[in-house]
C-alpha cells in the first residue's frame, strides 16, 4: 500500500507488534501470578483442614470436661449421704447436721478421679442446708436459685464470676441444676453449682496457639464470648470482633472472612453436650508463610526482565514517543485557542498520516469558526430587529399621547405624570431600532423607569444615581441598566418585604466604563447566578441578564461582560464594557469581527 505521494506506507501496528514479541513480562506475569494462586489455594485447603482437626480435638478435650461436670451432677444426685444432708435443718439438730455435713464434705472431696479445673463445687438446700468443697463460695442469691428451679431440673451452664470466701472475684464457667427427691421427684431437696476454672480452657486454647496472632474463642448459645486467648474480649460478643458474620450452620467448618481490611480464616467446631462452639480465627498471612518464596521469585525475574526488555524497548520507541508529544504539545496549544500552529508531517506511518489530519483540522476548525462567530452576531442582530419591528411605535407613541392628555384634562395628574414616563420609557427603549445608545440616553431611560416603580412601590425606592460627566458621551448597548434595576426590585428588596435604596454608579475605570447596581435587598446566591448565566434558551429565568452579558460580549468581546457579588447589605452587579466615544454602530461591528 502507498501514500499519495508515493512513499510506503509502513503500518503502525507492526511496529507495536515487533515490541510486543520482546517483551516477556506479561506472559510471565501471568504464569508466576497464576502458580502463586494455585499454590495459595492448595496451601490453604491444607491448612484450613489441620486447623480444623486442631479445632476438633481441642473440643473433644472440652466435652471431656464438660461431660465430667454432667457425670458428678448425676453422682450427686444418686447419693443417699447428699439427699440426706440436704433434708437437715442445722437448726432443729445442730450436732446430726454437723455430722451429716462432715460425712457428706468427705464424699464429695474424695469423688474418684477429681479433676482439677474443678474449681468449686457447692451444695445448698431448701431448708437453709450448705456446702462448699474445694474452695469457699459465696451462698446463691434467691434469684440465682430461683433460675435453677425454673428450668425444671435441666442443668445451666453460663459464664459466671463467683467471689471466693476471702472476698476476691473469679470468673468461671458454672454448672447449675436443681436435685430432686429420687422418691418423689416433685420435690426439689437443693441445688448443685459446680464451677470450671476458666484459667484451665485458656490453658488448653494457649497449648494449640501457632503464634502471638490466631485466637482462640468459647462462644455460648448467644454467641457471647465465654472464654478466649486475647485476654481482653471474655463476656463480649463474637460480632464485636469479627463484625456481623453469617450463622455457623453447621457442626464444624471452616470459612475466609475479612476484618479491617485483613483477611482472616475462621475455623469452627460444636461442643456436642450444649450449644457451645469453639472459634478458631488465624490471619491468612500465617497459613501463607510456605509460599512467600514464590512472589519472590516472580518479583526478582520480572525486575531482571523489566530492565532488560526496557534497554531494548527504549532504542525502538524513541522515533514513535518523539512525534506523539510533539503533537501533544501543539495540540495543548490549540486548547488554548492558538489555532496557527502546525506540526511538520515526515514519515511513513500512521503518526505521520495523524499530523496531516491534524492540519487539515486546524484550517477547517478556523473557518467554520470564523463562520459560526459571524452568524451568530448576525442571527442576535436578526432577531432584535423582528422584535422591534413587531412594534408600531407610531400607533404606541398617539395612543399613550391620547392617554396622557385625557387624563391631564379629567386632572388625574399622577396618571399623566406615569403615561408620559411610560411613553419616553419606550421611546428610549426602541432607539429607532439602532441597537447601541449614549450613556445619557440609558440614564434618562432608566429614571424613566424608576418613576413608574417608585409608584407602583408608593415611595419605598429610594433610587439614587451617579455618572461622571464625560462618560455621558460614551456609546453603550442599549437597555444595560434597566433588567438590573428591575432585579434589585423584584428579587432584593420586594423579597426583603422592605423599603430600600438602589443606586447607579456609571465612572471610567482605565480604558474602561463600569456600571456599578447595588442595593440593599436580600443578597444573591452566585452559584445560582453562575448556572443562569451558563443556561440557554429564552425560558431561562435569568435571560435578560445573560442576553446582556452576550449582547456586550457580542459587540466588545469576551475580555467584557457582567459580574455579580453580594455587598455589605444587598447585591452588586458590575458591567464592564470599553470606553468608546465618538464611533457609530458600524465601526462597533467591525471592530468586534
Amino acid at each position: 500500500m502507498r501514500r499519495k505521494d508515493g512513499k510506503r506506507f509502513v503500518s503502525l501496528q507492526y511496529k507495536i507488534l515487533f515490541f510486543t514479541v520482546i517483551l516477556v513480562l506479561i506472559p510471565l506475569l501471568v504464569v508466576g501470578i497464576l502458580s502463586y494462586v494455585k499454590s495459595s489455594e492448595i496451601i490453604r485447603q491444607k491448612v484450613s483442614v489441620s486447623d480444623l482437626n486442631t479445632v476438633t480435638q481441642i473440643g473433644q478435650n472440652l466435652e471431656f470436661m464438660f461431660e465430667y461436670f454432667h457425670d458428678t451432677s448425676l453422682f450427686v444426685m444418686q447419693s443417699g449421704e447428699v439427699r440426706q444432708f440436704l433434708r437437715m435443718n442445722v437448726e432443729a439438730d445442730p450436732a446430726a447436721y454437723n455430722g451429716q455435713k462432715l460425712i457428706t464434705e468427705q464424699l464429695l472431696t474424695n469423688l474418684p478421679n477429681m479433676k482439677a479445673f474443678v474449681q468449686s463445687i457447692q451444695l445448698q438446700g431448701m431448708n437453709g442446708s450448705r456446702l462448699n468443697v474445694r474452695g469457699a463460695v459465696r451462698p446463691l442469691q434467691t434469684e440465682q436459685i430461683a433460675g435453677i428451679l425454673a428450668r425444671k431440673g435441666e442443668p445451666l451452664w453460663y459464664l459466671n464470676e463467683i467471689v471466693l470466701g476471702n472476698g476476691a472475684k473469679k470468673k468461671v464457667i458454672s454448672y447449675e441444676r436443681a436435685i430432686k427427691d429420687i422418691n418423689n421427684i416433685s420435690v426439689t431437696l437443693g441445688v448443685l453449682q459446680m464451677n470450671m476454672d476458666l484459667d484451665a480452657v485458656s490453658s488448653l486454647f494457649e497449648s494449640r496457639q501457632s503464634g502471638g496472632t490466631d485466637h482462640f474463642y468459647l462462644l455460648n448459645e448467644r454467641n457471647a464470648i465465654v472464654a478466649s486467648t486475647d485476654g481482653n474480649s471474655v463476656s463480649g460478643s463474637i460480632s464485636d470482633i469479627i463484625g456481623a458474620q453469617p450463622a455457623l450452620e453447621q457442626h464444624q467448618g471452616y470459612r475466609e472472612l475479612t476484618i479491617d481490611r485483613t483477611p482472616y480464616l475462621l475455623t469452627y467446631d460444636q461442643i456436642e453436650q450444649l450449644p457451645w462452639h469453639i472459634l478458631h480465627l488465624v490471619p491468612a498471612k500465617e497459613l501463607l508463610k510456605e509460599n512467600q518464596v514464590i512472589p519472590q521469585i516472580i518479583v526478582i525475574t520480572t525486575i531482571i526482565s523489566f530492565f532488560v526488555c526496557a534497554g531494548m524497548a527504549y532504542l525502538f520507541s524513541r522515533q514513535i514517543i518523539l512525534p506523539i508529544r510533539k503533537l501533544r504539545r501543539l495540540m495543548s496549544q490549540v486548547e488554548g485557542e492558538d489555532f496557527t500552529v502546525r506540526i511538520a508531517a515526515s514519515g511513513n506511518d500512521e503518526i505521520a498520516q495523524l499530523g496531516q489530519s491534524f492540519n487539515h483540522m486546524l484550517e477547517r476548525l478556523r473557518e467554520m469558526i470564523r463562520e459560526v462567530y459571524t452568524a451568530q452576531i448576525h442571527k442576535k442582530e436578526a432577531e432584535l430587529k423582528a422584535f422591534q419591528a413587531q412594534i408600531n411605535p407610531h400607533f404606541l407613541y398617539n395612543t399613550l399621547d391620547t392617554i396622557y392628555w385625557m387624563s391631564r384634562m379629567e386632572k388625574a395628574f399622577e396618571t399623566s405624570e406615569l403615561v408620559q414616563a411610560l411613553s419616553k420609557l419606550f421611546r428610549l427603549s426602541l432607539n429607532s431600532g439602532k441597537e447601541l445608545t449614549t450613556v445619557r440616553a440609558e440614564v434618562e431611560h432608566i429614571r424613566h423607569y424608576v418613576v413608574i416603580q417608585q409608584k407602583r412601590y408608593e415611595d419605598s425606592i429610594d433610587f439614587q444615581i451617579e455618572v461622571e460627566e464625560e462618560a455621558l458621551d460614551c456609546q453603550t448597548v442599549k437597555l444595560v441598566i434597566q433588567p438590573f434595576v428591575e432585579n434589585a426590585i423584584i428579587h432584593g428588596i420586594e423579597k426583603k418585604g422592605d423599603s430600600g435604596v438602589i443606586r447607579v454608579d456609571i465612572k471610567r475605570e482605565d480604558d474602561r466604563l463600569v456600571y456599578y447596581i447595588s442595593d440593599t435587598g436580600y443578597g444573591v446566591d452566585l452559584e445560582e447566578v453562575e448556572q443562569l448565566m451558563r443556561e440557554t434558551g429564552s425560558d431561562n429565568k435569568g435571560f435578560a441578564v445573560k442576553n446582556i452579558n452576550d449582547r456586550i460580549q457580542l459587540y466588545f468581546g469576551k475580555t467584557y461582560g457582567v459580574e455579580f457579588m453580594n455587598g455589605k447589605e444587598g447585591t452588586v452587579v458590575k458591567v464592564i464594557q470599553p470606553w468608546t466615544k465618538g464611533e457609530n454602530e458600524d465601526d462597533q461591528a467591525f471592530d468586534r469581527r
